[in-house]
């Protein structure tokens, strides 16, 4: 029975197919939702400032919103006025969302951690997911609650015209998923904190350039680019994306860049950012390790078929640009993918062996266990074949675009694809190799940083220095000093489109991408080795541990056994009783039942 609602909760699933697991539960969540978040609801509840601050901030953006439309109203027509309400409105709310919204979810657990109170949480029985469900659940509830309390207020500019209740809609759509993200990103950071005060400060430094970007980039940025595809987006609007799905019409440009990309952009961040928090709160000699590269393994093909949307849906002159646009994403994304799975385990605990023995866990389960060795063979592996993959969708796409220049945009798309797999091999061995030659995850991302930061710019800075960039007359071929670092594909791809002879430019750039390609398949054979050193000699070490245990075990079964047997023996024995003379005579021993009494026993 449930102690929040009082209902009986389900017994279980009817079976393992799918469909009944999810009915299961569903049901469990709507009869026995999470202590966590009832507890922080009620909590909540019982403060006096809460519906306080809800009132101030929203008669504060009522007041503001009505200055701001009686000012353009004065000199703009009622349409003009709603789409700037419209604007203006949902930039601020935009901005209270990202900030007030990571700044409340690092106040869940670290606080717990700070006010003493975190060992009662574990003490629950509850696992890392519930709790970090729980907490998601209350910070969230209290976002919404903000967005809520505005919506009446966001809703004036559709009385004035100019914008669609669809598009006012929508806008509150995406308010509440990048709420969610908000509240994850602020979640993921209080996990890792132990003090509330480092995990708000933290937070806010990591938003707000964060927010600013995302604004800058996704809202103004890409509003020039809605607005080339559909007219009807005004250009220049931060708010832009409400719009394209009320006016843009129905096609694979609109599947593309209005459906599957704004689900990836939101689902693939808010799953991530909930794998790290559970990884924050499970032990150290727990599985850690499952649950990201679960979310690994989905998100390279989801990303991969994302990144080939382009490639096919722009019009041919642009592919090519589009595929390597979409190939340095991947390969960024790949990069990211080396950093997070440095800090990978060198091997599993013996807790974890115990736990897939319990289980019968099978290969590929133990595959996505901990292991560094593993981590970073299914990163390079990933990464070759979505690059690869991508590279063959972005070559039909251009051949069967029929562009005139379609031979040189196909050698274009492959050398810079051939330098961006040659250079993922690279990162993926040497992060294998860093992990399990250092101590701590963190001394081998910063070795990994540092490593790749100088072979990424060190090239351009000797040739700075050299004087080869600003030297006038100076041949092409001088960049060949550059080749090593993995910018210089693009320099290929400038070549390449240029009437330039560019044989000795492919050249180097290939001989680098070979090197790069070999050095990061020894660094991750180097690295199973070491891996597979450290865990058969912890394993030695175990086994000698449990022979010495066992040892120590059989002596003290030995010793107690003597003892219980001396004891046995002194209870067999005769007992003499005590006369009252002297030493000599102090004790005599009992007459045996045969000889009358006081006669002396021979």
């Amino acid at each position: 029975m449930s102690v929040q609602t009082g209902a009986l909760g389900p017994s279980g699933p009817a079976s393992k197919r799918f469909v009944d697991r999810a009915k299961y539960r569903v049901d469990r969540w709507r009869t026995e939702p999470n202590p966590l978040w009832i507890r922080e609801l009620r909590q909540a509840a019982r403060l006096q400032r809460t519906p306080i601050i809800l009132m101030v901030v929203a008669i504060l953006m009522t007041l503001l919103i009505a200055a701001i439309g009686g000012i353009v109203s004065t000199t703009s027509n009622p349409a003009t006025t709603g789409v700037v309400i419209f604007q203006v409105f949902f930039s601020l709310a935009y901005f209270v969302v990202t900030v007030v919204g990571p700044a409340v979810a690092a106040n869940s657990i670290a606080s717990e951690r700070e006010g003493r109170t975190w060992e009662a949480v574990i003490l629950t029985g509850l696992s890392p997911g519930e709790i970090a469900r729980g907490k998601f659940l209350a910070a969230y509830t209290a976002i919404s609650m903000y967005t809520v309390m505005l919506a009446p207020v966001g809703a004036l500019s559709f009385l004035f015209g100019g914008v669609t209740a669809t598009e006012v809609v929508v806008a509150f759509i995406f308010l509440f998923l990048i709420a969610l993200l908000s509240v994850a990103f602020g979640l993921a950071i209080s996990s890792k904190m132990a003090s509330l005060r480092v995990a708000i400060v933290v937070t806010l430094l990591l938003a707000f350039p964060l927010t600013i970007t995302a604004y800058l980039s996704f809202g103004l940025g890409l509003s020039y680019a809605a607005n080339e595809a559909w007219p009807a987006v005004g250009e220049g609007l931060p708010v832009w994306l409400p719009t394209a799905y009320a006016r843009a019409p129905f096609d694979l440009t609109y599947v593309v860049f209005l459906i599957l990309m704004p689900v990836v952009v939101v689902a693939l961040p808010a799953w991530f950012l909930y794998e790290v928090t559970i990884a924050n709160l499970t032990s150290v000699t727990d599985d850690r390790s499952t649950g990201l590269k679960r979310w690994f393994l989905v998100a390279v093909p989801t990303l991969t078929v994302t990144a080939c949307a382009p490639a096919v849906a722009t019009i041919p002159s642009d592919r090519e640009v589009a595929a390597i646009a979409m190939l340095s994403f991947l390969f960024v994304f790949m990069s990211f993918a080396a950093f997070l799975f440095a800090g990978e385990p060198i091997g599993p605990s013996r807790r974890v062996k115990a736990q897939w023995e319990q289980e019968r866990a099978g290969k590929f389960r133990r595959f996505l266990g901990p292991n560094a060795a593993s981590a970073g063979f299914l990163v390079l592996v990933a990464g070759i074949v979505s690059l690869a993959l991508l590279t063959v969708v972005s070559i039909f796409a251009i051949q069967i675009g029929g562009h005139t220049k379609a031979s040189e945009q196909t050698a274009q798309v492959i050398a810079f694809a051939g330098y961006a797999v040659a250079f993922h091999i690279f990162t993926a061995g040497l992060a294998a190799w860093l992990r399990a030659r250092t101590g701590t995850p963190l001394t081998a991302r910063v070795i990994l940083f540092t490593i790749l930061f100088a072979v990424v710019v060190g090239p351009w800075i000797v040739a700075a220095i050299t004087g080869l960039l600003s030297r006038p007359g100076a041949s092409s071929d001088a960049l060949i000093v550059a080749s090593p670092s993995p910018l210089y594909a693009f320099v290929m791809v400038d070549k390449l489109s240029a009437s330039y002879p560019v044989s000795g430019i492919l050249f180097a750039g290939g001989l680098c991408a070979a090197i790069w390609a070999v050095l990061g398949f020894g660094f991750l054979a180097a690295a199973k080795r070491r891996c597979d050193a450290i865990i058969r000699k912890h394993e030695e070490a175990l086994a000698q541990t449990d022979q010495l245990l066992a040892k120590e075990d059989e002596e003290a079964a030995a010793a107690a056994e003597a003892a219980e047997k001396a004891a046995l023996e002194a209870a067999e024995e005769p007992q003499g009783t005590w006369t009252g003379q002297g030493p000599e005579t102090a004790f005599e021993s009992a007459s045996p039942p045969d000889k009358p009494p006081g006669e002396p026993v021979a």
